[in-house]
């Protein structure tokens, strides 16, 4: 069985000691075992930490990761969908079958399925329909729920996917620009793909959070103008 210090686990992990310290307080990795006086890890550690890492990518916070850890789930409970260990995780892209798009669409009719098909959310291949984007998918639905129609959901699909690839363009070629200076003389080529997914998951915890509050101020912002822009309500007058 491999065995690393804590600076082995954390070069060949990609997660720095630090950060490794941290999972110990928070209960999500396991503590390391002894030989004399040095601390040492195994492979199991180095397997959990990978996993972490992959939850994180997917968007799950380190206390829900704790739950999947400390859980067995079962088919159908949440944090099966997320457990790497189970090899359920839902892809981007996937095939559906009719009963399996009967039970997402719900009863929202058969408007809602001819819109989606039109927006290009859904496409009929054979015997199956193909989902271009689950996540983008629900969300068209949950629009649609609150009142925008998915036309529109589908103008919106498409503006934060051409803005949201530019930006990240940006971040990977600013990563590119800094190899050699911030990680340590590593290639290109080591620093994209050993750090990929903590990109990810600082993609899913800052990107989310980020969009969101500037929603919120961009709403709040035109709400202002409105209101400065209409019309001056009469007094009445005794």
């Amino acid at each position: 069985m491999a065995r690393y210090t804590r600076a082995e686990l954390a070069d060949v992990s990609g997660v720095a000691s630090r950060t490794i310290r941290y999972y110990h307080s928070l209960g999500v990795l396991p503590k390391p075992g002894r030989a004399g006086k040095e601390v040492v890890y195994s492979d199991e550690h180095l397997d959990r930490l990978r996993d972490i890492v992959a939850m994180q990518a997917r968007g799950l916070r380190l206390d829900a990761i704790r739950e999947v850890f400390d859980a067995e789930p079962q088919a159908g409970d949440w944090r099966a969908l997320f457990d790497p260990r189970a090899s359920q995780a839902a892809e981007r892209s996937c095939y559906i079958d009719d009963a399996e798009l009967a039970t997402m669409l719900g009863d929202r009719g058969a408007d809602v399925l001819a819109e989606l098909v039109s927006a290009g959310y859904l496409e009929r291949r054979d015997e199956r329909w193909f989902l271009g984007d689950r996540t983008m998918f629900k969300a068209a639905l949950v629009l649609y729920d609150v009142g925008i129609d998915i036309t529109l959901s589908g103008v919106l699909r498409t503006m934060i996917q051409s803005r949201i690839a530019v930006l990240a363009d940006e971040v990977v070629h600013t990563i590119r620009d800094a190899a050699g200076t911030s990680y340590g003389g590593e290639s290109v080529g080591v620093d994209l793909s050993r750090f990929r997914d903590r990109l990810l998951a600082m993609a899913w915890e800052v990107g989310g959070t980020t969009l969101v509050a500037e929603i919120e101020r961009a709403a709040a912002d035109a709400d202002d103008a409105a209101g400065r822009h209409a019309p001056a309500r009469a007094t009445s007058g005794r």
